[in-house]
């Protein structure tokens, strides 16, 4: 018997090189992805948070203007404005309409210091899912003798770009 002569291999230089860099790109590319997945899961959590926390503070300024209906029939919960009242903070008190409008101070600027670019309004809105939150979003509100009474939180998210708003419409 002869031995059978088996021939060598071909030759495959840098194969296992190239094979390496490719697997690296495509490594890469999956890290830069999961990279990218993990960043819009924060910005969507940092979102669901800041719509948490309006909705939190819309439902306890819905509260209070159940808890003060007398305002409510005076209409001082619509639109009031943003100063409190010194003498709700005494012993001697305030009136409900004096009682409305420290409510909603002390409401604002729980807002303007817990939402970033924070602020809110409430009044009688025909149109509860609009405004834009800024000094002239005030003037979003549009009275009607039927409208229900709605509360608008606005904050921003994307450095200031994106206004978000929370409403919440009620009949106290």
């Amino acid at each position: 018997m002869t031995p059978t002569h088996i021939s060598p291999m071909p030759m495959s230089r840098g194969f296992s090189l190239i094979e390496a860099l490719v697997t690296l790109v495509v490594l890469s590319i999956g890290m830069l992805a999961l990279a990218n997945l993990q960043l819009q899961t924060l910005m969507d959590s940092r979102t669901a948070s800041m719509r948490n926390y309006a909705a939190l503070m819309t439902y306890n300024l819905a509260d209070q203007l159940r808890t003060n209906s007398v305002a409510v029939n005076n209409g001082t919960f619509n639109s009031p404005a943003a100063t409190p009242v010194a003498d709700c903070f005494t012993a001697a008190g305030c009136t409900p309409d004096e009682m409305a409008a420290t409510t909603y101070a002390t409401w604002l600027a729980n807002v303007q210091a817990t939402m970033p670019n924070g602020d809110g309004i409430v009044c009688t809105d025909s149109t509860p899912n609009d405004g834009t939150g800024s000094a002239a979003g005030k003037n979003d509100c549009e009275p009607h003798a039927d409208a229900p009474y709605v509360i608008k939180v606005f904050w921003s998210e994307d450095n200031g770009t994106t206004v978000q708003r929370f409403s919440t419409a009620l009949i106290p």
